[in-house]
Formats: C-alpha cells, structure tokens, sequence
C-alpha cells in the first residue's frame, strides 16, 4: 500500500526524495489536489506505507517540514 506525505513546495518534495533516498527509502514526487489537504499543500511525496514512522524521523531530523500523511 502506498502513502503519500504532503509538502507545500517543489524545492521541499526534492529535498525529501533525495533524503530519503540516501537513506534507502524510495519515493516518487507527484501533485496534489490542493483540496485534499488541510493545507493546500500542492506536492506530495509518495512511498510504501510500511515505510510511514521512518519517513517521518528522517524528515524531522532533516528538518524538512511536511504537511500531513495521506493513506496511512
């Protein structure tokens, strides 16, 4: 099952694809409903929902701000 974490800029969804990836986690950029989200977030980062509570950790300690989970 797929997740998909919401970001509010293009510049913070590659950040994250590629932190993510020096860590091992496959990601895939891809638009958003503006509606879907509380934010109007636009971008989002899709990945495998077994990968949820490590996605979250390693942005934090990235200190790449998200919006909401979506799927999980």
């Amino acid at each position: 099952m797929m997740c998909i974490i919401s970001m509010r800029t293009m510049t913070a969804a590659l950040r994250g694809q590629r932190t993510l990836s020096e860590r091992g986690i496959r990601s895939e950029i891809v638009s958003l409903d503006a509606s879907l989200t509380k934010n109007g977030c636009a971008y989002g980062l899709q990945f495998m929902c077994r990968d949820v509570r490590a996605v979250e950790r390693i942005l934090k300690d990235s200190k790449i701000h998200y919006g909401e989970i979506l799927g999980a």
